[in-house]
C-alpha cells in the first residue's frame, strides 16, 4: 500500500517548488545564447572560444548531478539549494566583472555551472519520488518549469544587454535567481523514500547493467547535438539577417514548445509507456535537425525547427525521470539520475565547442547542423535497444517504490 504522503498537497507542494528552481536555472543558462555575440566582441575571441564558457557550464551543471544526486539523498534537497544558489548567484555576479574571457569560464562556467549542478537533478529525483499515481504529472509539471524558465528569460536578457549591456544583465539575473531560488526552498522538502542502505554499491549495481550503459550513452550523444542550437542558433540566424530580437524569441520558443511535451507527453506516458515515448522523442529530434538543415536561414522555418525540437526535447526530458523509476525503481533516484546527466554533461561540454569549431574552420553554418543530425540519430538508435521491462539489479537493500 503506498505511503498517504504520496500524491499529497505536500507533495504538489514541492513540484511546485522544484519547477520554480528549475526554471532560474535552465532559463538563465539556456540564454546564453544571447550572450555569445555581446561576449565574442568585448573579448575580442572566436565562436569556439567563446562557446567553450557554454560548455564548461553544461558539463558542471548536468554532470555535477552524479555527485549532487547522491548528496541530495543524504542530505536533503534543501541544503543542496542553499549550496548551489550561492554558487550560482555568486558565478553570474562574479562574470559581471569578469576582465578576460579566461575569467568568465571560471566565473561562469564554473560559478554558474556547478551552482545549479547542486540542484537540477535533485529536484527532479525529488519530485519523483514523492509521487505514485500523478507522478507523470508531477514530473512533467517540474520540468514545464524549466520550459517556462527558457521563455520568459531568453528573449528577456536579450532585451536587458541590448538596454543596459551584457553585465549588468547578469547582475539582473542573479537578484531573479536569488528570489526565486528563496522561495523554493521554502516550498521544498525531502522525498518519503527511504534511501539504499549501501547507495554507494545501489549505485554501482544499476550503472552495471545493460539498459543503464544505453541511456547513459544515448543521453551523452543527445546533448552534445542539443547544444549546438542553443549555443548558435540565434547568432546564426543574426548572421542570416534576421533581427536580433526575433533571433533571441526562437530559443524562447524553444522553451515554450518544450512545456507541451513536458506536460503533453508525460500525460500519455501511462497509456503508452514511457520508454517508447522516450524513445520517439529522440526519433523526432532527429527531423527536427533536418528542418533546421534545410531552412537555410528562413524564419519561419527557423520557427517551425524550433517548435517541433522543443516539443520532442521537453518530452524527452520530462520523461526520464520517470524511464528511470520504471526500469530500476525509486529508490536512490537522485544518485542514478545523477550519473545518466552526467553524460549528458560531457555531451554539453563537447556539441558547442566542436559546432564552434566547426563553424569557425569551413565558415558555414551547414556543417556544424551536419554535425548536429548524425549525433542525435546516433543517440536515437542506441536507445531503441532499451527494454520496456524492470531491470533487476543486485543490492543490498529492498529497492522502494511508490507503487
Amino acid at each position: 500500500m503506498a505511503d498517504a504522503s504520496f500524491d499529497s498537497r505536500r507533495a504538489w507542494t514541492v513540484a511546485v517548488g522544484a519547477a520554480l528552481a528549475n526554471a532560474v536555472g535552465f532559463g538563465t543558462v539556456y540564454s546564453f545564447g544571447a550572450f555569445f555575440d555581446a561576449m565574442a566582441e568585448q573579448f575580442g575571441a572566436g565562436r569556439g572560444a567563446t562557446a567553450l564558457v557554454f560548455s564548461l557550464t553544461l558539463l558542471l551543471f548536468f554532470g555535477f548531478g552524479a555527485v549532487s544526486g547522491a548528496l541530495a539523498d543524504r542530505f536533503g534537497p534543501r541544503t543542496m539549494l542553499v549550496v548551489g544558489g550561492v554558487l550560482f548567484c555568486g558565478g553570474l555576479l562574479a562574470t559581471s566583472r569578469a576582465d578576460s574571457l579566461a575569467m568568465g569560464y571560471v566565473t561562469y562556467g564554473v560559478g554558474v555551472g556547478l551552482g545549479g549542478g547542486c540542484w537540477i537533478t535533485p529536484m527532479l529525483a525529488t519530485v519523483g519520488a514523492w509521487f505514485d499515481r500523478y507522478r507523470p504529472h508531477a514530473l512533467g509539471l517540474t520540468a514545464a518549469g524549466s520550459g517556462l524558465g527558457t521563455l520568459v528569460l531568453s528573449p528577456s536578457t536579450a532585451r536587458l544587454i541590448d538596454a543596459y549591456g551584457w553585465r549588468r544583465a547578469d547582475v539582473i539575473l542573479a537578484g531573479v535567481g536569488a528570489v526565486a531560488l528563496s522561495i523554493a526552498w521554502l516550498l521544498v522538502r525531502r522525498p518519503p523514500v527511504p534511501p539504499p542502505a549501501r547507495p554507494g554499491a545501489h549505485l554501482r549495481a544499476v550503472s552495471r547493467t545493460r539498459p543503464f550503459r544505453l541511456l547513459f550513452v544515448s543521453s551523452m550523444f543527445m546533448s552534445a547535438a542539443l547544444y549546438v542550437p542553443f549555443t548558435f542558433l540565434v547568432s546564426f540566424a543574426k548572421e542570416d539577417g534576421v533581427a536580433a530580437s526575433r533571433a533571441a524569441l526562437l530559443v524562447g520558443l524553444i522553451g515554450a514548445s518544450s512545456i507541451v511535451g513536458r506536460l503533453g507527453l508525460t500525460g500519455l506516458s501511462s497509456r503508452l509507456g514511457p520508454i517508447r515515448l522516450y524513445q520517439g522523442c529522440l526519433g523526432v529530434q532527429v527531423l527536427a535537425y533536418g528542418v533546421w538543415l534545410a531552412g537555410g536561414g528562413r524564419y519561419p522555418v527557423l520557427v517551425a525547427f524550433a517548435v517541433v525540437l522543443g516539443v520532442a526535447y521537453g518530452g524527452f526530458v520530462a520523461l526520464g525521470p520517470e524511464v528511470m523509476i520504471r526500469l530500476f525503481g525509486a529508490s536512490g533516484l537522485g544518485a542514478i539520475l545523477g550519473l545518466v546527466y552526467f553524460g549528458s554533461g560531457i555531451g554539453g561540454f563537447i556539441g558547442p565547442v566542436a559546432g564552434g569549431a566547426l563553424a569557425d574552420a569551413t565558415g558555414t553554418h551547414a556543417v556544424p547542423i551536419l554535425f548536429a543530425v548524425g549525433l542525435s540519430a546516433i543517440s536515437a538508435v542506441i536507445t531503441l535497444a532499451v527494454a520496456d521491462e524492470r531491470v533487476e539489479a543486485p543490492t543490498d537493500h529492498p529497492v522502494a517504490t511508490a507503487g
